[in-house]
């Protein structure tokens, strides 16, 4: 079964459009369809990604995590373009096809768009599986070039390889040595088993190379140097030795030319350079890499960025030893790359190599035959070699023996290991300063992008390598300042929202003075008004729950100097003045003002008089009708006080004696000494002592009832509940209980309504007939039925209180300690209303608590009353 998915992407009708298309894949079926990419922003974060990683190699703590990061959005953003959903169907579908098959399934990219052959698309991550593609399946970049060589090619172990370094004099210095070390080391294991064969080449001259690859025939060409990209040309060109030392750049196109010398032509190249695999965007063919496919070359293995020595060593064991046991080369690449990642633990170089493959196979050895032993290579190889020319072993790191060396020979310097040499060690530093440098550069983008916790973590992991790098720590403690202000900001944010406004008003206070924040001042002054106003109208809402209706007003005129919009919340203010204006004495109609007439045997002479002069007459009884009576008036000059078993008569405005206003003459109001009743809008509030003797009543059913379920739970070793100790619980919910609702009723609670009070006669029978059922061992239906009678109505109650405008305070009070009775019947096994025993004993002692703490809240009500009262006395006398 062929398990390849073969996408063809090229070019759009507009700048940024692209088409995608299944050439074929092992689902079927041709889909296709259409992506936009920001190519140039992608290419402007080729340098952010190199620098990523570059750094991940240094072994650092939290490193990983946060530097994954970019390379992870790139990868998603190039994955979320490719696979649209037509294509991201068939995708998975073929996926699954191949796993039925137990095949893996292998990612072709033709990109016929020059373009998208910049794009590193090895970074391609899955976020619905969280993966990334090379990683579990192999990916390649398809060439579109004519495959001349469309089968393998038969090879006798060892599959021999060519080694090139090149290190001119005027780029930065490699250390020939080690970077030959490093290879021999990666493929010790294959070289030791016969699968392969390491040969060198003497020096990275085009005469040495073109000798060497005369004296073939070899199957991979391994190189190891620099390479560059040329923006002049457009041309990818690596760097080999001049003849004065100096380098020679070559482009691809006579680099092909110099392969082409060899017979046959090998069919591997592994590009180990910096920038070897990078492209130009307009040829398709102007990197390197993709030029030697072009040339007929099978496959060719690119860095696409700069590479430490250790993921060059875990790429080359893992790639060449998948090789020598006949892998495809795209699978190699996989199998390298694996090894890349466990070394050291996170690191992200194994996006680094990029595999191009020239036709439809990557099949490109056959390996026919056993391995044998090596033989000594030196002299198989001065054999083959034309010209005199020598080359080094895979087990030597030293220069290879001069022409003529027999059979068996050995230098001294094969016979010993080559100590670390002082280049060696340069390029290490080099090494680990270019580290250090990708760090410092991403850290200082992190910064500069405002994603501070990334920036803090890196400069710390930077500090962690380097104590001391350049200005790191001033970067890195400006970064935890702006940090900790952006967490301040964000938090206030949130507790505006909450419309916490105090909070957010103190969070934007601490970072008004930061430029970054420009809005935190008028935010934080709109945070202190809206906290004026919530605290005013709770102001206002606790005067009109007191029937305060002077001081209602007072904060309303005051909230409306802060918003006018908020000065009458509820329309509480509005209330408060029609309230006010009831209170207001009426004056009489005109019709009333007449002069009433004597009574008969009155011979008194009718004129000016005083308060002494007043015939006695008996105390006239309250009007019903009048609801509010006037205010007292004082006696006028010169009268003598009035005794209130002798009140003055009723008399007319022309009866007035002087000194009273005639607008309050002949009205009554209470003697001195004696405070009017309070009422709210006309309405008497509840009564203070039945409602203090209710609270009371119910805090000693609650907390006697507690006592008794604490007792039964954990301190009853003697069976006291079942030897007669249930009459405790029957005597608090069917004689105590009932008697402080019994109170509260008598208070006016929740309404002084006929329908209120038939609801609280509910409430103290059902609650009665409940407790005295008994909550005995075996559950009696009248209990339960009466319990939930009890609940309804309490909810009842509650909700008649809660609307009531002078016992609303009270509603929920009500409320709590009926609608919970029900929970005594849980139990906690699992079986209701089975048999009542200690597993009920928790509920209620839930249940119990509730009531104690609803007997308390009366009480604490009734005291207030009670204030109240004093205080409206106090403005009376006054």
């Amino acid at each position: 079964m062929d398990c390849d998915i073969e996408l063809e992407i090229d070019a759009g009708s507009a700048r940024g459009e692209y088409t995608v298309r299944v050439v074929r894949a092992p689902a079927g079926g041709h889909a296709s369809g259409m992506f936009t990419l920001d190519v140039e922003g992608i290419l402007g974060r080729l340098p952010q990604l190199e620098a990523t990683v570059l750094a991940s190699a240094v072994a650092a703590r939290r490193t990983m995590p946060v530097a994954e990061m970019a390379v992870r959005e790139v990868g998603q953003q190039l994955f979320q373009a490719l696979f649209t959903r037509e294509v991201y169907g068939t995708y998975r579908a073929s996926l699954g096809a191949a796993q039925h098959a137990g095949q893996q399934l292998r990612v072709v990219l033709r990109l016929s768009a020059p373009e998208l052959a910049t794009m590193p698309w090895e970074t391609l991550f899955d976020p619905e599986t969280e993966t990334y593609l090379c990683q579990t399946e192999p990916l390649l970049r398809h060439v579109p070039a004519p495959d001349y060589n469309l089968n393998p090619l038969d090879v006798a172990p060892p599959l021999r390889i060519l080694g090139i370094v090149a290190s001119p004099r005027d780029l930065p210095s490699l250390d020939v040595t080690a970077e030959k070390d490093h290879l021999s080391r990666a493929l010790a294991g294959p070289v030791s088993e016969g699968r392969v064969e390491l040969v060198w080449a003497k020096s990275g001259t085009w005469d040495d190379v073109q000798s060497m690859l005369l004296a073939g025939p070899w199957h991979v060409v391994h190189f190891v140097g620099h390479g560059d990209y040329d923006s002049r040309t457009d041309e990818g060109r690596i760097a080999l030795v001049g003849p004065d030392g100096r380098a020679a750049m070559v482009r691809a196109v006579r680099l092909m030319a110099l392969l082409s010398v060899a017979a046959p032509r090998p069919r591997l190249v592994v590009l180990n350079s910096c920038s070897s695999g990078e492209m130009g965007q307009s040829d398709l063919f102007s990197g390197t890499a993709s030029a030697l496919v072009r040339s007929g070359i099978g496959a060719v293995a690119a860095m696409q960025f700069a590479i430490s020595d250790s993921a060059a060593i875990a790429f080359a064991h893992g790639f060449y030893a998948a090789i020598a046991n006949g892998r495809t080369v795209d699978e190699a690449a996989r199998v390298g790359r694996i090894s890349v990642m466990a070394s050291p633990d996170g690191t992200l170089e194994w996006v680094t190599p990029a595999l191009y493959v020239r036709g439809g196979t990557t099949q490109l050895f056959t390996l026919t035959g056993t391995p044998r032993a090596p033989a000594s290579v030196e002299s198989s190889t001065a054999a083959r070699a034309s010209g005199g020319q020598a080359s080094e072993p895979a087990h030597a790191s030293a220069p290879a023996s001069p022409p003529g060396t027999g059979q068996g020979q050995s230098t001294p310097a094969e016979a010993a290991p080559v100590p670390a040499t002082e280049p060696q060690a340069n390029a290490g530093q080099a090494m680990k300063r270019a580290q250090l440098r990708a760090l410092y550069v991403q850290a200082s983008a992190e910064l500069r992008a405002r994603r501070l916790e990334q920036a803090v973590e890196l400069f710390e992991d930077l500090l962690t390598l380097e104590p001391g790098y350049r200005d790191a720590t001033a970067l890195r403690d400006n970064a935890r300042h702006r940090l900790e202000l952006d967490r301040t900001y964000r938090e206030a944010l949130k507790a505006e929202e909450a419309e916490d406004w105090l909070a957010a008003a103190d969070g934007f206070a601490a970072v008004q003075e930061d430029p970054g924040f420009p809005d935190a001042a008028a935010r934080r002054q709109d945070c202190e008004r809206r906290q004026r106003i919530s605290d005013l109208q709770g102001e206002l809402r606790y005067h009109s729950s007191l029937g305060s209706w002077e001081a209602v007003l007072d904060v309303s005129a005051e909230l409306a100097t802060v918003d006018p919009n908020a000065a009458d919340p509820d329309r509480l203010a509005t209330a408060a003045r029609a309230e006010i204006e009831k209170a207001k004495p009426k004056e009489p109609p005109p019709a009333e003002a007449a002069e009433v007439p004597p009574t008969p045997g009155d011979q008194r002479p009718h004129g000016s008089y005083t308060a002494a002069d007043l015939p006695e007459r008996p105390a006239r009884t309250k009007d019903p009708t009048r609801a509010n009576p006037g205010p007292y008036t004082a006696p006028g000059p010169g009268s003598q006080p009035r005794s209130a078993l002798n009140p003055a008569p009723s008399v007319t405005k022309a009866e007035a004696p002087a000194g009273v206003p005639p607008s309050t003459a002949g009205l009554r109001g209470p003697a001195p000494g004696v405070p009017a009743p309070i009422s709210v809008g006309g309405l008497a509030p509840p009564l203070r002592t039945p409602l203090l003797w209710g609270g009371v009543a119910l805090i000693l059913a609650g907390g006697l009832g507690a006592c008794f379920a604490v007792y039964f739970l954990w301190l009853d070793d003697n069976y006291w509940y079942e030897s007669g100790g249930d009459g405790s619980l029957r005597i608090v919910y069917g004689l105590v209980a009932p008697l402080g609702y019994l109170l509260l009723a008598v208070a006016g609670l929740p309404a002084r309504t006929t329908m209120a009070r038939v609801v609280m006669t509910g409430v103290v029978v059902s609650g009665a007939l409940f407790g005295l059922s008994g909550l005995t061992e075996t559950v009696d239906p009248t209990a339960v039925v009466a319990g939930f009678v009890h609940a309804g109505f309490g909810l009842w109650a509650g909700i008649l209180a809660l609307r009531s405008r002078t016992s609303e305070p009270y509603g929920w009070l009500l409320l709590w300690p009926t609608v919970t009775v029900p929970l005594v019947w849980v139990q906690d096994k699992g079986v209701f209303l089975e048999s009542w025993y200690r597993t009920h004993a928790y509920f209620v002692l839930i249940q119990l608590l509730v009531v104690c703490a609803a007997g308390i809240g009366f009480v604490v009500a009734a005291r207030r009353l009670r204030a109240s009262e004093k205080g409206q006395e106090h403005e009376q006398v006054g």
